[in-house]
């Protein structure tokens, strides 16, 4: 089969289209035949990380949506031409590849009505989104969120959740994203450069915000503490706190991580299966017309590179796929 695999750590220059082995399933594990791949930060950094499981030549990529090409002799709940997606185990990764094996209880169904473009999208981004929003911070209707980097996939995701939930949604982002995160009707869109604490006080008639999702830094999430009003919360996304920040300590915020990437080697196998539910839910969301996949942009199997290296430039808006067979 033909796969992009990573030759050492050093970056995408070191990502190589080649030929490898058809994996075969374990038996708690299918092997899916890929139509299309999902492309997310994380995929660039692990070209630079590396990963410490990992054996190279290595074949990357964690967000897959495709067809059942064959089970594992424990896995009864699917059968062979059955389409899902799934986010894949990074200990293992494989998904830029024309078959890839993964945990039964990892998958999700794809809806007959939604495409395994938009399918592969999904993964990383919007269940991380789903974690936060529904699982941390768990909006209610009326409450007033903030997420910055809602330009970003985990943002863009986490923003339109939020709103579905009913709540008061401003979305903090450069000015490109800004005509897309409008359309899925977000209460605010509000540049980075313009005074947000400013903009966010008035928003909120001096109420403060009863949840922030951080999808920038710790200096960020630091920075919008100080809006968040008392027992309130904040999700980290991006990176994590060195120390607690003052304000989280004098105002009892509760400060709460994801970590997507953590599933499959600190989870338990109901971790892994929620990811397969988050997965469901979301899914039919897209295939009803209730969230945006926010696929923006297609590209053939062999312009993967260079798709990362534009997804790394920050230069794009929405979420890129790549087609590797339909």
């Amino acid at each position: 089969m033909k796969a992009w695999m990573l030759q050492q750590p050093d970056g995408l220059q070191a990502l190589s289209l080649t030929t490898a082995t058809k994996p075969i399933p374990a038996a708690d594990e299918i092997c899916v035949k890929v139509a299309a791949v999902g492309l997310n930060p994380i995929d660039y950094k692990l070209t630079e990380w590396g990963y410490a499981t990992w054996n190279y030549p290595q074949i990357i990529g964690l967000d897959v949506a495709g067809n059942i090409d064959s089970v594992g002799a424990n896995v009864h709940q699917f059968k062979i031409n059955d389409r899902v997606m799934f986010f894949a185990d990074p200990r293992s990764a494989g998904g830029f590849a024309e078959y890839v094996c993964v945990k039964a209880i990892a998958v999700s169904r794809i809806p007959l009505t939604l495409s395994f473009t938009d399918a592969a999208a999904l993964p990383c981004a919007a269940y991380s989104a789903w974690i936060a929003v529904h699982d941390k911070l768990q909006v209610e209707a009326g409450q007033h969120i903030a997420i910055t980097g809602a330009g970003g996939g985990v943002g863009g995701f986490a923003a339109q959740l939020a709103k579905l939930a009913g709540a008061h949604v401003y979305a903090i982002a450069e000015r490109q994203h800004h005509p897309r995160l409008l359309s899925y009707g977000i209460d605010a869109v509000i540049s980075p450069q313009q005074n947000v604490a400013l903009e966010l006080i008035n928003r909120t008639e001096d109420r403060l915000l009863h949840g922030v999702i951080d999808c920038i830094s710790a200096q960020s999430g630091s920075i919008m503490s100080a809006l968040i009003r008392y027992n309130g919360h904040i999700v980290m996304i991006a990176n994590q706190f060195d120390q607690v920040p003052l304000l989280a300590t004098t105002k009892a915020l509760s400060i709460h991580e994801v970590a997507l990437q953590g599933t499959y080697a600190h989870g338990t196998p109901e971790h892994i299966s929620h990811l397969a539910d988050i997965g469901n839910n979301i899914s039919n969301l897209v295939a009803d017309g209730h969230l945006s996949s926010m696929v923006e942009k297609i590209v053939p199997f062999d312009k993967l590179v260079q798709a990362l290296t534009e997804l790394k430039k920050q230069t794009h808006s929405g979420k890129i796929v790549v087609h590797i067979s339909t």
